[in-house]
């Protein structure tokens, strides 16, 4: 397990970069920087957690994925790459052969041939590779400058007279896996080139908060998946005591920013969406109760516990004024981020406070212009 470490920026004010899905390319986050003048990075999964070997490994779907959404192929070879005749054989064949870092630059980082200007924060996303993530743990791979956050690594950040305590979850939210660690051979989980998060690092997550609590911090949970879709992290959220959530997946062209009492009713709405996802988990609990139960070991029985706990967080009905469930109501804020292709999002820090500023590249909507309609009624969304 990482010890939690205190980071400081020997600076009254300074901006930190938020941003999610790189999708392998790397070099984009110096760009960023000189672009923004950031003092670090936060990013949000789908960092690029992949090595040359990891084309053995991931599925001919996931592999597909990665080819159409990547900024790094040229676009003449994407479209070679994705036409109907090629077939998964020649599709990895091509990739072997290939001189461009098709699924990611990481190769070029790990032997230093490139580095990171400032320090990056990041969790892992939903399609990476589980071993090379398993590699950064054991401590045989590491890249100056790169930060991973995970349920049992947590950091403080110093600056602009605020501090910082980063939380992490990285992966997909995927109810049928909450107890499956797939090829992992840890405690993440993952396979065919896609992780997920499980019950364990939830409860893990929830044991490292609890272990450094302290109220002069601002807490942000930086997560993959989102809170506003996925209501287990939204009551994880609740659990941490968290004042930021910081998280991605969705692949928006505009960033979203946003608190429950902004876009709810009433408080009662708000707990019938997280009832929802207890629902949604006491489902495969009951399931998989009884043979969980008698192969776990007495720490991760514990481990167990804290992420029943977290199911279990509902906000109390009719709760009265200034109550701790009200004030997160009210108070908790979450951003959800674009892909880093197309926007980005500025926490910028000076004398205590702290201000946000949001970029995107937006929405085209020349077609409306052009009198060409779209049949579901609005552009899509890559």
């Amino acid at each position: 397990m990482n010890s939690p470490t205190l980071q400081t920026i020997n600076t009254p004010a300074g901006k930190v970069l938020c941003v999610a899905d790189l999708r392998g390319n790397i070099s984009h986050l110096n760009e960023l920087v000189d672009q923004t003048g950031a003092k670090l990075i936060i990013h949000c999964g789908d960092f690029g957690f992949y090595e040359r070997d990891s084309l053995n490994r991931i599925s001919d779907r996931t592999l597909k994925h990665l080819v159409q959404y990547s900024t790094l192929i040229p676009p003449a070879l994407r479209t070679r790459l994705l036409q109907a005749t090629v077939t998964p054989d020649s599709l990895r064949s091509q990739i072997k052969t290939s001189s461009t870092n098709v699924l990611s630059e990481l190769p070029l980082y790990l032997v230093g041939q490139k580095t990171l200007k400032v320090p990056v924060y990041t969790v892992w996303g939903a399609c990476e590779d589980v071993s090379v993530l398993e590699k950064f743990r054991s401590g045989e791979y590491s890249i100056n400058n790169l930060h991973i956050i995970d349920e049992s690594a947590t950091v403080v950040i110093d600056i602009g007279g605020v501090k910082l305590r980063l939380f992490g979850l990285g992966g997909a939210i995927a109810h049928h896996k909450l107890f499956d660690i797939g090829e992992g051979t840890s405690t993440i989980a993952g396979g065919s080139g896609t992780m997920w998060t499980t019950a364990l690092q939830i409860g893990q997550l929830v044991d490292t908060a609890q272990k450094v609590f302290d109220a002069t911090e601002t807490r942000i949970l930086i997560s993959h998946a989102s809170p506003g879709r996925e209501g287990i992290l939204a009551q994880l959220a609740l659990v941490l005591k968290a004042d930021f959530t910081i998280s991605a997946g969705l692949h928006f062209r505009y960033g979203i920013s946003y608190n429950e009492f902004g876009v709810q009713g009433d408080q009662e709405l708000y707990k019938n969406k997280l009832l929802n996802s207890q629902k949604n988990f006491m489902d495969i609990w009951e399931g998989v109760k009884s043979h969980i139960e008698t192969n776990i070991s007495d720490e991760q029985k514990v481990l167990l516990e804290n992420c029943l706990s977290v199911v279990n967080r509902l906000p109390a009905v009719n709760s009265v004024p200034n109550d701790k469930d009200e004030a997160a109501f009210k108070n908790l804020w979450n951003f959800n981020l674009p892909d880093a292709a197309t926007g980005l999002l500025i926490l910028d820090i000076n004398q205590g406070k702290i201000a946000t500023e949001s970029r995107s590249q937006g929405f085209n909507f020349s077609y409306r212009r052009n009198n060409v309609s779209l049949r579901s009624g609005s552009p899509a969304v890559a």
